[in-house]
């Protein structure tokens, strides 16, 4: 049987009733919300308590690229200010946003962390507007800062003191990044999720040295962003598995059951069953898609119908 992790915010109803499902061993609470009440302590005992017995894995957001502040890049504002430092990187280089579907170019870096916009000329009407907390992707940029923020700190913390010791770490890059961990944590057990090319290396050259406390999963909304070629993502995905036969697919999954009126995409489907093929059978559903109660249960209803044809036909 497949096994299922759910996203979810710590207070969605439904847990309770998702954890029934056999199939879901465990729920991931993004830290990167900034929308809860509370403190860090009193978020994680909340989720703890909802989810029971399932396992709790609190997601820590490392080295991902976000933006500090609400902005509005015009003519008249062309700066975005991002959460870290990066190396210098060859300009001009595209900033992408939304997984990789939008991308603007940027042509200067001052002060490690405010990107400048280039606007076409002649276009004063120009205007694109990004949300507090939005995420980017820079491919081949070098995060200058340390792996764990300070706020991953205060969730680590606040997560040991409840007895808490499951984490997802974003963008690992190096084993010393599970050592940076481990040392806030001695009995951290990790799910390592892979979104860079450096992260493909730690897998081909380091993750031996930590498997025993490390189990992957292929991150691919950033992971398909960052490669150099897009059909790399084919050599990826081999390359995380065969590592780690227990490795969790994730990101990109099922999107097509957001329109619960229409029939699910013949991609969607097929894409599960080559992540099947490949041997992963383990899942994590993502933000979206874990939303709306019978969404959810609709995608892993089909996850495992598809993992069952895939066990019984041998396609």
């Amino acid at each position: 049987m497949a096994e299922i992790l759910v996203t979810t915010a710590p207070d969605a109803p439904f847990i309770p009733a998702v954890a029934r499902i056999e199939a879901v061993a465990g729920f991931r609470f993004n830290t990167g919300y900034s929308y809860f009440k509370g403190s860090k302590g009193d978020v994680l005992l909340a989720f703890k308590a909802a989810t029971g017995r399932k396992a709790a894995w609190v997601d820590l957001k490392t080295r991902e690229l976000k933006l500090v502040a609400a902005t509005d890049i015009t003519p008249d504002n062309q700066l975005l200010e991002i959460n870290h430092r990066i190396e210098a990187i060859d300009l001009p280089t595209l900033l992408y946003f939304n997984e990789g579907k939008k991308a603007v170019e940027i042509d200067k870096v001052i002060d490690g962390n405010k990107l400048h916009v280039s606007v076409p000329p002649g276009r004063k009407d120009f205007k694109i507007t990004f949300g507090k907390g939005t995420s980017f992707n820079m491919p081949g940029a070098r995060v200058m800062d340390g792996f764990l923020t300070p706020r991953d700190v205060e969730f680590v913390k606040a997560a040991r003191e409840l007895g808490m010791h499951d984490y997802c770490l974003s963008y690992v890059e190096a084993a010393s990044d599970v050592d940076e961990l481990l040392r806030l944590d001695p009995d951290a057990r990790v799910i390592a999720k892979i979104e860079s090319p450096r992260g493909l290396q730690f897998v081909a050259s380091e993750y031996r040295s930590v498997k025993d406390k490390v189990r992957l999963l292929a991150a691919r909304g950033d992971l398909y962003v960052e490669l150099d070629r897009p059909h790399d993502i084919l050599h990826a995905l081999r390359a995380i598995v065969d590592a780690d036969p227990r490795a969790i697919g994730a990101s990109r999954l099922l999107l097509s059951f957001l329109d619960p009126g229409s029939m699910p995409s013949c991609a969607d489907i097929c894409d599960v069953g080559f992540l099947c093929k490949l041997g992963y059978r383990a899942f994590l559903l993502g933000d979206e898609l874990c939303a709306d109660e019978e969404v959810l249960k609709s995608a892993i209803g089909a996850i495992l119908a598809i993992q069952e044809g895939h066990d019984a036909w041998r396609f």
